[in-house]
This record gives structure tokens, C-alpha cells and sequence, in this order.
């Protein structure tokens, strides 16, 4: 099909388009006049009842009466966009409104001699004698000297202060809360206080003994 025949065919189906769009016009027009000389008919018969001068609806053209009724669409299109947003800021508000909390507000402070005294708290204003409890990486680095200091009397081939030490958690021994350890194949425990070391022998804790005095001895060399 050329490109002549395709533009008829589209120019005809506007034409049959155009020509619909008219004939609906004209019956809602047809219909628009009936209903105007209606009015004036009935207002003109009035008029002349109460001796009052008769003033006739003005009958618009087709042009006029189509182009008043698209801004009536227009407005109706606007009022109804108008209305929902008034309908979502109310809901909006509602739910704002329901969901809201007041904030307590604390009851006044009483005055006289009813009114609960008030404290500083105490502070001692001396030295702390309670042995101190020291943190995890304290109690690594007192393990690290100890297997430095002792690693051959403590059953190792070589030093295992140079590898990895690692942190298990805490845990209870001989009624003191420890760190425990993982280092060189076996398993230790540093109390928090740095108080003592502890190893793990068939499944029980252990306190590190040198020269079987039961206590523990290591150098302060970290070299």
C-alpha cells in the first residue's frame, strides 16, 4: 500500500470521526436550545402573571455552548484534584492526631518538710586499696612474658611467646575470675588481678609452679 493511499485512509477515518463528533453535537445542541426555550416559556408566563417585565435566556451558538461545557470540564477536573487533597491531609491528620503520645510530665517538686531531701552521693576521698582489676590485653601480655621467661620448663622445644595467643573468654579458677587463653598447643589462664597463671592439665587448672615453691617466677626482662 503507498503512501497516498494510507494518508487517504487515515484523512477518511478523521473525516468519519469529524463527521460523528458533529452530528453529537448538534443533537446535544438541538437538545440544549429545547431545554433554554422551555425555560423562557415558563419564565414569560410568569413575567406576565406578576406584570413584570420578561427577560429571555440568551440562546448561545453550538461554538459557545461546546466551549463552555469544556471549561466546566476543566473546573470540575481542578475541583475534584482540590477535593482529594483536602481528603489525604485530613486521613493524614487523623492518623497524626491518634497516634500521639504526650510527653509525661514530672510531678512539681514538693517544698516544706514533706519534701524528700535530697543527697550527693557518697565518694571516698581516699585511695583505693582493692586490688584492681586489669583488662584483657594486660593479662596477654603477663601470659607472653611468662612463656617467654619459663617455655622450657613449662615442656616446649622452642619459645611460643612469639605466636599467636589468644583470648577464649572468662572463667573461674581457684574462686578468682580469669582470663583464658589459647597459646603453643595449650590452654592458661591469667587471673584479672595479674594475682596468678594457671595451665590446663587433664582437664583441670593448674597453678604454674617453678622449683616446686608454687610460685610463679619470670623474669621482668621482655627481651
Amino acid at each position: 500500500m503507498s503512501k497516498e493511499s494510507k494518508l487517504a485512509k487515515k484523512e477518511m477515518k478523521a473525516a468519519k470521526k469529524a463527521a460523528k463528533l458533529e452530528k453529537q453535537q448538534a443533537k446535544q445542541y438541538e437538545k440544549l436550545v429545547k431545554n433554554i426555550n422551555k425555560k423562557n416559556a415558563k419564565a414569560e408566563k410568569k413575567a406576565a402573571k406578576k406584570g413584570k417585565p420578561f427577560v429571555p435566556i440568551e440562546i448561545p451558538t453550538q461554538e459557545e455552548a461546546f466551549a463552555a461545557n469544556t471549561d466546566n470540564k476543566a473546573k470540575q477536573i481542578v475541583k475534584m484534584v482540590i477535593l482529594l487533597l483536602l481528603i489525604a491531609y485530613l486521613i493524614y491528620f487523623l492518623i497524626m492526631w491518634f497516634n500521639y503520645v504526650a510527653p509525661a510530665v514530672a510531678p512539681p517538686e514538693e517544698e516544706g518538710p514533706s519534701a524528700a531531701a535530697v543527697y550527693d552521693r557518697y565518694e571516698n576521698q581516699h585511695e583505693i586499696t582493692t586490688t584492681p582489676t586489669y583488662s584483657v590485653a594486660e593479662a596477654k601480655e603477663l601470659l607472653k612474658q611468662v612463656l617467654h621467661d619459663n617455655w622450657y620448663t613449662i615442656g616446649y622445644k622452642s619459645d611460643p611467646s612469639s605466636g599467636s595467643i589468644n583470648n577464649t573468654g572468662k572463667g573461674n579458677v581457684n574462686n578468682s575470675e580469669c582470663y583464658m587463653f589459647s597459646a603453643g598447643g595449650k590452654k592458661y589462664a591469667v587471673a584479672s588481678n595479674l594475682s596468678a597463671v594457671y595451665i590446663e592439665k587433664n582437664g583441670e587448672y593448674a597453678p604454674l609452679t617453678f622449683h616446686n615453691d608454687e610460685l610463679l617466677e619470670f623474669t621482668t626482662d621482655k627481651n
